[in-house]
């Protein structure tokens, strides 16, 4: 029979705290998750539910979290929670940047909205690449591969035990290329069809010098922006699930490389 006295409570209290901070960090930065239509109160409850499910199956240390050694798990936690989150949120920052370039292409740029996964003002192609995105990360279980690196991040690095090597925010730095090698390799092909569709207009415009470049081109280049992308939109989806792929590999790979291959 267990008995609830103020040392029993007290551990308990500590243990929740070590295991919410890691979750709570990696929900301020994931996908979904840290989009401005979450509420705070909605992270925080969600936050909160998956901790008290984990924290009996979690092995914490007694740590004393106002001594120098509480201060760094705590910083840890943090730290490994954020970097789980920033590292699947790469997908959505080569996406955004794919809209950039194809609204800049198109003379798009210039019709922005507020994006409802950042609260910023952003193009109106990239909100929908983004909404693209996180479609495709619904649909391939997006969530739950984080729930699995999340799992297996307490696994290769306990708390308390394993602090954040810094191979890690090495890993994360080079992560980063992905967002611009992906981006390209998306937005390549419209990139190239509204290059040549620029190419023709240009050539049109030396050879009849009194077409108005501006009334005319400028109209040209948004219907074969929107055309080309409705086109390419197979396409798109099928490279938005395999950036989804690929950071969810990365991450699963650097956490396990991390921890020793645990």
């Amino acid at each position: 029979m267990m008995v609830l006295d103020n040392a029993t409570l007290l551990d308990t209290l500590v243990a929740f705290m070590l295991v919410s901070v890691r979750i709570s960090a990696m929900l301020l930065a994931a996908p979904l998750f840290s989009a401005s239509s979450v509420s705070i109160p909605i992270r925080i409850a969600t936050a909160l539910a998956i901790s008290v499910m984990l924290v009996q199956a979690i092995p914490t240390p007694k740590i004393d979290l106002y001594s120098p050694e509480g201060a760094l798990a705590l910083a840890g936690e943090a730290i490994i929670g954020a970097a789980i989150g920033f590292l699947m949120q790469l997908g959505f920052a080569a996406a955004q940047l794919a809209g950039e370039m194809i609204s800049a292409s198109t003379g798009l740029g210039f019709a922005a909205m507020v994006d409802p996964q950042t609260g910023t003002q952003s193009p109106v192609i990239n909100q929908f690449l983004s909404i693209m995105m996180l479609l495709s990360f619904l649909t391939l279980e997006g969530h739950h591969v984080l729930m699995k690196l999340l799992s297996a991040s307490y696994k290769v690095l306990p708390i308390g035990v394993s602090f954040l090597d810094a191979r890690i925010l090495i890993g994360i730095a080079k992560a980063g290329a992905l967002i611009f090698s992906a981006g390209l390799l998306a937005c390549l092909p419209i990139i190239v069809a509204l290059f040549l569709v620029t190419l023709v207009i240009g050539i049109l415009t030396r050879v009849a010098p009194q077409m108005n470049l501006f009334s005319v081109g400028f109209a040209i280049s948004i219907l074969a922006g929107l055309a080309l992308l409705l086109v390419a939109l197979p396409g798109l989806t099928a490279s938005m699930a395999g950036i989804i792929d690929e950071t969810a590999d990365r991450a699963r790979t650097l956490i396990l490389n991390t921890g020793g291959g645990a």
